[in-house]
């Protein structure tokens, strides 16, 4: 054994000391970074599809308020009432509200932007830090192993890479999931409009609530379009809940002409109970998403304490080489 450890003094242990601390600290500070945006991506998409639900809000607004100037059912609604006056100044008022929503999580996405890009920046100066870290470690174990030790380094090296990919496998399918279910909320949001709409033209009855209420179903069809393109995307999720959704929308649109021009109670039910059943379809999906997403969590919790389990044991034999 004295014979190996001269071996190693005579190699320069010093020198190779100085050059592992030098790579370590790299490797740690690219591995901070990387860390860092991580973290601030999922901070990131979620202001975007904040960005989105307000950009779909301001778009309503500004829609509503054209409508209320241009004519339309609303606008005759409004002036036979003597409200229009007030309704319209409330719509401005609205929209003014989510255009100021609207810009502010612009600008805050813009600078977040900028973040991101100055971390894109350092990283890239340290980009291969694991890997130069890596090189250096091995050959000091080849090192080790010609002398006829054996660190178990390479053992080692293998496991904490198989921890590595399954935690990007759990990250990528964690962020399809989010997605799908921003695209269920937004989905969700019309349909609950449309819900409020037929719950006031059940019990009182217009023109002007089925209408709007038949408008919210419509809308709420197109953006199933977003939820089933995330869903092809996330792969693993099971689309038959939204499969049932579409059916009652369908039923509750087939209903159109008569729930407008030939309003009464039986209809105004009829299409009420197809919107109810789209919605409870869809909180069930939710539900089962939000499950699926906890387990993924579950799962990278325990990924992550073998993670440090081993890099605590990779730092101790580190310090044996």
């Amino acid at each position: 054994m004295m014979e190996k450890m001269r071996f190693f003094d005579q190699k320069g242990v010093s020198g190779m000391d100085e050059r592992l601390r030098t790579l370590q600290a790299e490797m740690e500070e690219e591995r901070a970074l990387r860390r860092k945006r991580t973290s601030l991506e999922v901070e990131y998409r979620s202001l975007c599809h904040y960005e989105k639900e307000l950009a779909v809000l301001w778009q309503k607004e500004q829609q509503d308020v054209e409508q209320m100037e241009q004519g339309g059912l609303r606008h005759l609604f409004t002036k036979v009432s003597g409200k229009y006056e007030e309704a319209l100044t409330q719509e401005k008022a609205e929209a003014a509200q989510a255009e100021t929503k609207y810009q502010a999580v612009r600008q805050e996405i813009a600078q977040m932007e900028d973040t991101l890009r100055q971390l894109d920046q350092r990283i890239g100066e340290l980009s291969g830090s694991q890997a130069r870290y890596d090189a250096h470690i091995l050959q000091r174990a080849e090192e080790l192993e010609a002398a006829g030790i054996d660190s178990g380094m390479k053992a080692l090296q293998a496991q904490i890479r198989s921890l590595e990919e399954k935690e990007r496998a759990l990250l990528d399918r964690r962020n399809r999931i989010s997605d799908v279910r921003w695209e269920v909320r937004n989905v969700l949001g019309i349909l609950e409009d449309a819900a409020g709409y037929g719950r006031w033209d059940a019990g009182r009855g217009s023109l002007l609530s089925s209408y709007l209420k038949q408008e919210r179903v419509q809308k709420a069809k197109e953006a199933m379009m977003g939820l089933q393109e995330a869903v092809k995307r996330a792969k693993d999720v099971e689309d038959r809940q939204i499969s049932a959704a579409q059916e009652h929308l369908q039923e509750a649109r087939r209903y159109k002409g008569w729930d407008i021009f030939l309003d009464n109670i039986f209809i105004d039910w009829s299409v009420q109970d197809e919107i109810e059943m789209a919605l409870a379809r869809l909180h069930n999906f939710n539900g089962a998403l939000e499950e699926k997403e906890q387990t993924i969590l579950g799962e990278l919790q325990c990924v992550r304490a073998e993670q440090e389990n081993l890099q605590n044991q990779w730092k101790d034999r580190v310090g044996q080489l």
